[in-house]
């Protein structure tokens, strides 16, 4: 059933306001990231249906390879907000894809999942990219099957915001049954989601720029070198997976570069990436500054 709802946000109290929704007939996933996005969408869901109105399945599907902080960070969220997040690994039992559930204490923190996973499929990349497929989405689903709620029988929140829906493919949500309502009911862009977790107690202790799987090969060159220059220590693990599976010829980076091209890369000139958001403050507050400057006249009143 749509849910045909119009939203608002309140910035004072930083809770989101709107429209008593109508009863859905399925159980929602709500996929949580572990992102300061997916985690507003957690909480403007967890509102949205606060009287029970809808069986709401928080999961977050750990990879090994987030960042400490996202892990202490989606564990806030759990225990301040009481959102019951089911905590999911990719496992492998006898070359067999499976799942098992962990929690923020036993929660993989050396890249095992991930691992796992490679020595079935290989290493991912632009052109093999199962990483997703593997230790989020099918991890989630075999989860879901054990409970009872197989293909069809739910859907899934997906935290993409309006300002990003070009990444949706419409077609393949409404087979899948996912929705977006980052994008479709709250409307949230990214600068929002950031004023948004200015206004809370706590917030995600990461740079935009860094995300929550630590090194991955979707992020940009420039972002990838500056994580090297700020933390080489992050690089050291792919290295090793691709020493270990690449067999000399696989690679996790765009064209074709592996770990070690990247660090050469890094000790090149380049300019580093920012957090635009932080970055975009600050020049707020400089022009801010500039608009007290005076000099003295006897036009002063005091």
């Amino acid at each position: 059933m749509k849910v045909d709802i119009h939203t608002k946000v309140d910035l004072e109290n930083g809770k989101p306001a709107f429209a008593k929704p109508v009863l859905a007939e399925v159980p929602l996933v709500v996929s949580f990231s572990g992102g300061r996005t997916s985690a507003f969408m957690a909480r403007a869901l967890q509102i949205r249906y606060e009287n029970k109105e809808r069986e709401l399945i928080f999961i977050f599907a750990n990879t090994g390879k987030e960042r400490a902080e996202t892990l202490d960070f989606v564990n806030e969220c759990d225990k301040r907000w009481n959102l019951g997040v089911t905590w999911l690994e990719y496992d492998l039992i006898d070359n067999k894809s499976t799942f098992k559930i962990v929690s923020y204490e036993t929660a993989s923190r050396n890249g095992e999942p991930f691992e796992k996973m490679i020595t079935k499929y290989g290493l991912p990349n632009k052109a093999f990219p199962h990483c997703t497929r593997e230790l989020k989405r099918q991890t989630i689903t075999r989860y879901l099957r054990t409970i009872g709620l197989e293909n069809g029988s739910y859907e899934t929140a997906i935290g993409i915001r309006i300002d990003e829906a070009h990444r949706i493919n419409w077609q393949t949500a409404k087979k899948d049954k996912f929705i977006y309502p980052l994008a479709t009911d709250f409307r949230a862009t990214k600068d929002f989601i950031r004023t948004w977790w200015d206004r809370q107690e706590f917030d995600l202790q990461l740079k935009d720029y860094e995300g929550n799987c630590d090194m991955c090969w979707k992020k940009s060159e420039r972002k990838l070198l500056t994580m090297i220059l700020e933390k080489p220590q992050l690089i050291e693990w792919w290295n090793e997976m691709e020493i270990k599976y690449g067999q000399g010829e696989f690679s996790f980076f765009r064209n074709n570069k592996t770990a070690i091209d990247l660090i050469e890369m890094s000790k090149q000139n380049f300019t580093k990436a920012t957090d635009e958001y932080e970055a975009g403050k600050c020049q707020t507050k400089l022009f801010d500054y500039d608009l007290d400057i005076e000099y003295d006249c006897f036009c002063k009143s005091s």
